[in-house]
């Protein structure tokens, strides 16, 4: 079997045996896969010390039968305050379970990687009141990446041109925006959109990275576009982390 090099982000571990620990990695070139640390249990710096939920790093592994063997990590990013703190701790396990759920076994997506990693970043380095919008924006480009984004500037049922000067009927079943005349003729579930938040919509699924600042999302916004993109997961993916059950009692014990 091969030895291999990979950069990967560690999803979450399991205690294995007396000193192992088995790790679910998501990796840039396979993604995910399951790999063993031997002794990190028993105190051993460069396996223990490193192999932690939610950090970055040069990996080089061993392909055995079932399950590759850990034989040497180069830390990129620790990220060690999404560990640390309760708050951020939530916030990076949902982002985590996301990818473990959506990612597929020996199967790179670079797009997932990068987006996975830079999250992650971004939060460990964000204030508090900023992880809803990262998560939201994760989010966002999660359903972009698995090619369900929402239809924002035509009718989903007829496909005519959508007036976005008002408020605009949003449907999570039907994909996307619906015309006045086609909300009229049917009975949807659906959310209202005014125009700056048919604006920040847009601009959160296909604005580029960089271009996204959390102070330009007021909070009654974000939270709005939070719902959506977790509804969208949920309803057109069947993607709903149990995770974000512990989200939902740290915000409420926060609120």
């Amino acid at each position: 079997m091969a030895t291999f090099e990979t950069e990967a982000v560690v999803l979450k571990q399991f205690d294995l045996g007396e000193s192992d620990r088995l790790i679910t990695l998501y990796t840039r070139e396979r993604g995910k896969i399951k790999a063993v640390a031997r002794g990190a249990r028993k105190g051993k710096k460069t396996r223990s010390g490193l192999v932690l939920p939610f950090s970055y790093h040069n990996f080089t592994l061993y392909q055995g039968k079932s399950l590759a063997k850990i034989n040497h990590i180069e830390s990129i990013a620790m990220n060690s305050r999404l560990r640390e703190d309760l708050d951020y701790m939530a916030y990076a396990s949902v982002v985590s379970e996301y990818v473990e759920r959506a990612g597929l076994e020996d199967e790179a997506d670079q797009a997932l990687f990068s987006l996975l990693a830079l999250i992650l970043e971004k939060m460990a380095q964000a204030e508090k009141k900023e992880l809803l919008f990262y998560l939201t924006v994760f989010k966002a480009k999660l359903i972009l990446l698995l090619g369900v984004k929402p239809e924002i500037e035509t009718c989903t049922i007829c496909g005519e041109k959508i007036n976005l000067k008002g408020s605009t009927p949003l449907s999570v079943e039907e994909g996307g925006s619906i015309c006045q005349n086609c909300f009229n003729k049917n009975d949807f579930k659906n959310v209202f959109f005014n125009l700056n938040e048919m604006r920040a919509l847009y601009k959160i699924i296909f604005a580029e990275f960089s271009q996204l600042k959390a102070e330009s999302f007021p909070n009654q916004i974000t939270e709005k576009l939070n719902q959506l993109t977790e509804k969208f997961l949920v309803y057109h993916l069947d993607l709903k982390p149990k995770s974000l059950s512990f989200l939902y009692t740290i915000r409420k014990m926060n609120s």
